[in-house]
């Protein structure tokens, strides 16, 4: 197991325990994916790592998963060979008491992604769910737009407690399947998280790529609701956005056009910078732009907020100040 831990310093850096024990099965390390979000690694060891079960889980962001799925996503899938290849040799030797591991490479395999099973296209028309009606109404989602992006929502009959009674905004790859989707409560007495993502990687896709133009401008945004008012809008789900990305790849590899970074108005300029610098190279070179929401020329949160506020003139406000960073603002 040693081998498995040394692995996974090269990708995490030192875990908290200062280094490999024979004594334990449980290794806490800085989680990747907080790190990803927040600009920087955070110092608090949420991730915990478990060789007993093959999993691991981050007690801040929620990550979770077979720890072969955190070492492709990382350090990629000659990495994640080299682990399987590990774990082969000790379950031959029997050197390790692997009766409770659960790490049988679920990346490689083809799985289809489906939809919550109550999930069902909204119908405003039809509609009786006031509560529903209520949160698309304050969130201008209108008819056209649940047409264009099949949103829909679930009912209470749905299995999997944490899916019922959600809105659902589904998203497709440019062949058309389904890629990933999101939940969003709309009930106010609602206690669980407001949103919810479906069990898929966030890095491994591309939100809405099958209306994507790559020739055009391109405005990257944090929230799943955000990038559905204004034409080519990609959502980050937060902030993350690394070098291992889809996106970061199919941005240098078919992006055409200006890519716009739009983070929400609490985001520090620091974090704008961080992803402004990840583009600003190659093909991408002097093509990246962003605005600055959450300031006293454009005050609102999100895009979602300021076409809730002034719909269209609102969003056409923030493009007339999309604004460049110059080359010692960078270096600050």
């Amino acid at each position: 197991m040693q081998r498995i831990y040394n692995i996974l310093v090269s990708l995490l850096g030192e875990s908290k325990q200062g280094g490999y024990d024979t004594s334990t099965t449980q290794y806490q390390f800085n989680c990747p994916y907080c790190a990803d979000e927040k600009g920087g690694v955070d110092g608090k060891f949420n991730l915990e790592v478990s060789f007993a079960i093959g999993k691991y889980h981050c007690w801040s962001c929620g990550s979770a998963g077979p720890i072969s799925r955190l070492i492709k996503s990382r350090g990629g899938k000659s990495l994640a060979d080299e682990y399987f290849s590990i774990i082969n040799e000790i379950k031959e030797t029997k050197y390790f008491n692997l009766d409770l591991f659960k790490d049988n490479g679920d990346i490689f395999e083809e799985r289809t992604l489906k939809l919550p099973k109550t999930f069902k296209k909204i119908n405003i028309a039809t509609c009786k769910d006031k509560a529903l009606l209520d949160f698309l109404r304050k969130r201008h989602i209108t008819q056209d737009i649940i047409d264009l992006y099949n949103i829909g929502k679930t009912t209470w009959e749905e299995e999997d407690w944490s899916w019922r009674n959600r809105i659902v905004f589904p998203s497709y790859n440019s062949s058309g399947d389904l890629n990933y989707y999101v939940g969003r409560t709309y009930k106010e007495n609602d206690k669980r998280g407001k949103y919810k993502n479906c069990d898929g990687d966030k890095y491994e896709i591309i939100l809405h790529e099958d209306k994507v133009q790559w020739d055009a401008d391109i405005y990257l945004v944090e929230g799943a609701i955000d990038c559905i008012y204004y034409p080519n809008s990609i959502s980050l789900l937060g902030k993350a956005l690394n070098k291992k990305s889809m996106l970061y790849s199919k941005l240098y590899e078919k992006s055409n056009a200006n890519i716009v970074i739009v983070l929400d108005g609490d985001t520090t300029i620091d974090e704008v910078k961080r992803i402004y610098r990840l583009l600003d190279r190659g093909r991408l070179r002097n093509r990246i732009r962003y605005i600055q929401l959450g300031s006293e020329n454009l005050p609102w949160k999100d895009f979602g907020e300021a076409y809730e506020d002034g719909e269209k003139e609102a969003l056409i406000k923030c493009m007339k100040n999309i604004k460049q960073f110059s080359e010692i603002e960078l270096l600050i």
